[in-house]
């Protein structure tokens, strides 16, 4: 009887379980399809639901803590990184997430500083990862440390060395090449380039797909 009673006991839980799986999945769809509307009551609550019935998520504690970011909700978006971090901690992905949601938050304290580290140390080889680095370095660049800036530095320099003409070119179409040009460029070496886009960056003819300047076609 008593195996019996732990059996069905097990049944039980294990139900509950996939029910709390399958409610928390539906609700984290919700507030992702609604990600472009995150001061929306209904998205928070979607997601805050979705965390709440699968507390051994990560990446629904990660889209909860996420979504607080942009509510400008910053400890508790910070408490909800930290719960998905524990959940996954050697997720650098998630790593490099929390530390964009420290810089929307306007935290460019040691928290982002170690975020940083960790997500470089987890995954040194990883595009994903580096290009969400320099990503976040070209957009707050002005706005970092000198020690956040020069991890920033090495996750360009990766990215340069990958793909220098996609990266580059990721920076003009982003609006980010005057950035780079007063900020990273010197110490990566590029000044040659910057000096090269100069009339690009204000308003000149350049091709995404050529670093080297093309002459404008003149006017018919």
């Amino acid at each position: 009887m008593a195996r019996l009673a732990a059996a069905l006991l097990a049944a039980v839980i294990l139900a509950l379980l996939n029910l709390a799986n399958l409610a928390g999945a539906g609700y984290a769809n919700l507030a992702n399809h609604r990600l472009d509307q995150p001061e929306s009551p209904g998205t928070l609550a979607a997601a805050q639901i979705a965390a709440r019935w699968t507390p051994w998520s990560s990446p629904r504690q990660a889209l909860y803590g996420w979504l607080l970011a942009e509510n400008r909700r910053g400890d508790e978006s910070e408490a909800a990184y930290r719960k998905a971090l524990r959940l996954a901690p050697a997720d650098a992905l998630l790593w490099a997430e929390y530390a964009q949601a420290l810089a929307r938050l306007g935290r460019f304290d040691a928290a982002l500083t170690s975020a940083v580290t960790q997500a470089r140390q987890l995954a040194p080889n990883s595009p994903a990862v580096q290009h969400s680095l320099a990503e976040l370095g070209l957009s707050y660049w002005q706005r970092g440390t000198g020690e956040q800036q020069a991890l920033w530095l090495a996750s360009m320099r990766d990215e340069l060395a990958r793909s220098r003409g996609a990266f580059l070119g990721h920076a003009l179409t982003r609006g980010q090449g005057q950035t780079f040009c007063r900020g990273p460029a010197r110490p990566l070496g590029e000044e040659k380039w910057c000096e090269s886009i100069a009339s690009a960056l204000l308003g000149g003819c350049f091709q995404l797909t050529s670093i080297e300047p093309v002459p404008c076609n003149p006017s018919p």
